[in-house]
Parts: structure tokens; C-alpha cells; sequence
């Protein structure tokens, strides 16, 4: 019965699996230097059409910047961040179509 148990969740696996963020340079809830590039790592390869990421300041306003999406990484590349607090909203999709969203915040300290 317990081997039946084992395989059972095995097998069910590859259906958990999700496009999950697994790390992210700046971390969550850092104190750094004006970064120049936001990474933001996941557990699978990501769907490009479908994976994207923001950033915004204290005040909720969206800050331009360039990014891109390639493997399982997206990445932002903010010029001149001054100092404050940060959010970077995400949305991801891998292989298996679920989208999965979150965020994290981080500081721009002088």
C-alpha cells in the first residue's frame, strides 16, 4: 500500500509544477545601492508572450524600464533608481500554462 502511495505521488508530480519565483537580485525586502538590473529567477522555463515584470516607486507610479524574458529569468534594468522603496510586480507562465503573479519589495538606500 505504501509503495502504491509513493507512485501515486510521483506520478503527480509534473502537475504541481509551476513557473514559481525561486530568487531575485535585489532580494525581497533589501536595502541596496541604486541597482542597474533586477533579476528575477524561476523554477522552469518561461512562456515570453506570457511573462512579464514591473516596477513601481512609493508613490505607485510605474517606472519605465527595459526588460526582457529569456529561459527562466526575467530581468529589469532601471537606470538611476533613487533612493526609496520599490515594488516589482510579476506574472509568470511556464510549460504547463498556469499563470502565477506575486510581488516583492525592496529599498534604494544613498
Amino acid at each position: 500500500m505504501k509503495k502504491l502511495l509513493l507512485l501515486m505521488l510521483l506520478a503527480a508530480s509534473p502537475a504541481l509544477a509551476h513557473a514559481r519565483l525561486v530568487g531575485s537580485d535585489p532580494a525581497a525586502n533589501a536595502s541596496v545601492k541604486s541597482p542597474t538590473m533586477i533579476k528575477l529567477s524561476f523554477s522552469e522555463t518561461l512562456e515570453p508572450a506570457f511573462s512579464t515584470a514591473s516596477l513601481t516607486d512609493s508613490a505607485g507610479r510605474t517606472v519605465q524600464v527595459p526588460r526582457s524574458v529569456g529561459g527562466p529569468t526575467i530581468t529589469l534594468l532601471p537606470i538611476g533608481l533613487k533612493p526609496g522603496a520599490y515594488t516589482v510586480k510579476w506574472q509568470a507562465v511556464g510549460h504547463d500554462t498556469h499563470r502565477l503573479s506575486g510581488s516583492f519589495g525592496f529599498k534604494v538606500v544613498p
